[in-house]
């Protein structure tokens, strides 16, 4: 799969479900915002600098980690855990590292 693709399969798999249900509940608002920072952050305590290469790159190393783990995206009825909140968080800062300045 091509590096470029990686968001729009998360997305496909389950973002897209994370952030149509953000708007009605506040509390997944606040918990993406937590994790885009956590994110930021990790990606600033290695040094480099968070723009997209460095955001698709977490999303990569974190999406092959959790399958490692055994992590399977949560089915529509499943509540929604850390690791499909924080690759959905990972989703936006993409977004947002895409538009322009």
């Amino acid at each position: 799969m091509s590096e470029q693709s990686w968001p729009v399969r998360i997305r496909a798999e389950f973002a897209q479900r994370v952030l149509d249900l953000r708007h009605q509940h506040p509390g997944i608002l606040a918990s993406l915002d937590q994790h885009m920072t956590a994110v930021k952050h990790a990606i600033a305590e290695l040094g480099e600098r968070v723009g997209p290469a460095s955001l698709l790159a977490y999303l990569i190393g974190y999406w092959d980690g959790a399958r490692e783990k055994g992590w399977r995206a949560p089915g529509p009825e499943q509540p929604l855990d850390f690791a499909t909140l924080r690759m959905t968080a990972v989703c936006l800062l993409l977004d947002a590292a895409a538009e322009p300045a």
